[in-house]
């Protein structure tokens, strides 16, 4: 174990506060060495701990109603995400408009026509039993 020095004596009176048992285990043999030789030591232990019972004695009022209707008030309000879904209501119906467009397009069947038939192709799209999904022609 190094001997303490007075600048980590100090380092870890800060770090830690004047309770050496908080301390490091390590630290704690050397920290007892030290205060007992040495007043400069001492004095600043002794600040620690009045400045911890200061601290400790420390009472804080509770918050007025006043203080926390400002707080509440000054906070920032969350945002609403239906709202924010609801302003492009139009673009989301354009949209789906758009895609069952499409669909519907694609799934009107097609009849191909040769220039030169097109009364007999027209005939077989117009006939009553005739069905491009596999009915008679």
């Amino acid at each position: 174990m190094a001997e303490m020095t007075l600048d980590r004596f100090l380092d870890l009176l800060d770090r830690h506060g004047p309770v050496i048992d908080r301390w490091p285990a390590p630290d704690q043999d050397g920290a007892e060495a030290l205060l007992a030789a040495s007043a400069e030591a001492r004095s600043a232990m002794a600040d620690a701990r009045a400045v911890a019972s200061i601290l400790n004695d420390l009472r804080v009022a509770p918050p007025s109603a006043a203080m926390l209707g400002r707080i509440l008030d000054a906070a920032p309000r969350p945002r609403r995400w239906i709202s924010e879904i609801l302003s492009w209501r139009p673009a989301i119906a354009f949209a789906a408009a758009l895609v069952v467009g499409v669909y519907l397009g694609a799934m009107v069947p097609t009849v191909q026509a040769n220039d030169d038939d097109w009364p007999g192709t027209l005939g077989y799209a117009l006939a009553d039993d005739a069905s491009p999904f596999g009915g008679t022609p």
